[in-house]
């Protein structure tokens, strides 16, 4: 089964909207799950007051772009779907320390 998967989503395109998708999940879950009481203009004012109360929520966003690169890399052999989700990942990870640093 994993096979004919494989087949179908082993592009680097799936694994581009599979890492942007899993980063927006990624980071409504942790919003609702920690600042679910928080509206999203709330949320971006109470992220801009410090640069330590965004770095939690920034980073933990891009978890599930960890974990699914684990699966895709390790137990599937997915490659071309690995370049395009480690793509997302990377460009996220220089957005997320931009926004840390300043």
């Amino acid at each position: 089964m994993m096979d004919k998967l494989g087949k179908k989503l082993d592009h680097r395109m799936a694994g581009v909207i599979a890492g942007i998708l899993l980063t927006l999940i990624g980071f409504v879950v942790f919003w609702q799950w920690r600042h679910g009481q928080r509206s999203l203009g709330e949320l971006y004012h109470y992220m801009v007051s410090s640069p330590s109360k965004r770095s939690d929520l920034l980073i933990f966003s891009v978890i599930p772009n960890l974990l699914l690169f684990y699966l895709v890399n390790f137990q599937w052999r997915w490659d071309r779907f690995t370049t395009g989700l480690v793509a997302v990942t990377i460009v996220f990870t220089v957005f997320i320390a931009i926004l840390i640093l300043f």
